[in-house]
């Protein structure tokens, strides 16, 4: 339970939650509604209006939390690349966010915030913040998703995530009838020359991944696959395949060989760029046991 001290006179607690929370009014009449929001230790009416010193007290906010909550996700368009009655595939831009990370971000534009928008109530593999989602993508990267629309869609690649994931060795994984392809423009440096001078493609970089964002506990080892190369200019583009899906695993990667991703402010040069890393293409098995291709 959060408690606040009220400062100020005559304000009407719903106006005063909204600027304070930044979530909508109609959320808060929500709760209120519930008796989850006192005032001095008793419930009270969304018009009650706030006097200096009155203490707030609030409920854990996601106990209150429902499926009317999607309606205030923002409207957005995404392109449909391919759909059929269990499943379809998406095409996320580049600064949309897969699903939002907490209740505060439902505003924000998301696929989740689509896929509501579209078709309502979709298979969850978590809350309703994820309704559809079988795998994401960052937010800066762009590229397909694939979006459950029945239980069948989502226990059919619910377990073909899994098993990727749970496979043993690259032959094994290789194996999994799931592929994710990549195409990231990268900046050469002079270890990064060196290092594509050494190799041969196809080749794998298997290496602990140390994401440089908060809340991971164990760091674990990821698997990218080095494909081929295009030089552009000073630039060169490298053709991936994740065997893995670790937290900024080809940024990190990439930038643990000297090559960081142009427009990549964490892992390599801070500038007007905007991240040149693309989910190029999607390989899977779906429900109805059709291998299926889908490039951007």
């Amino acid at each position: 339970m959060d408690n606040i001290i009220y400062k100020g006179e005559g304000e009407r607690i719903d106006k005063f939650l909204v600027g304070h929370f930044g979530y909508s009014r109609n959320f808060f009449h929500h709760i209120i509604k519930r008796k989850g929001i006192c005032i001095n230790n008793k419930p009270i009416k969304k018009s009650y209006k706030l006097k200096n010193g009155d203490n707030i007290s609030i409920e854990k906010l996601e106990r209150f939390i429902t499926g009317e909550v999607l309606e205030d996700f923002a409207y957005i368009d995404l392109e449909i690349l391919k759909e059929e009655y269990d499943y379809l595939v998406i095409k996320k831009p580049k600064g949309v966010i897969s699903h939002p990370g907490s209740i505060w971000d439902v505003s924000t534009p998301s696929v989740v915030g689509f896929l509501y928008q579209k078709y309502k109530k979709l298979p969850s593999i978590g809350n309703f913040i994820r309704a559809g989602l079988i795998h994401r993508l960052d937010k800066e990267t762009s590229g397909p998703m694939i979006i459950a629309k029945t239980e069948k869609g989502l226990s059919h690649f619910k377990k073909l995530f899994k098993e990727k994931s749970e496979s043993i060795g690259i032959q094994q994984k290789e194996e999994v009838p799931l592929k994710k392809f990549y195409t990231a423009e990268c900046t050469t440096t002079p270890n990064g020359k060196s290092f594509l001078d050494q190799i041969e493609l196809p080749h794998y970089i298997q290496e602990i991944v140390y994401p440089k964002v908060p809340n991971i506990r164990k760091p674990k080892e990821g698997i990218t696959k080095i494909l081929s190369k295009q030089n552009k200019g000073k630039n060169i583009i490298l053709f991936i395949e994740i065997l893995t899906g670790r937290t900024h695993q080809i940024r990190y990667h990439l930038s643990s060989k000297g090559l960081p991703i142009l427009g990549d402010y964490l892992y390599g040069k801070k500038d007007d760029h905007k991240l040149n890393l693309e989910c190029s293409r999607l390989e899977f098995l779906d429900t109805n046991n059709e291998y299926i291709v889908v490039d951007i």
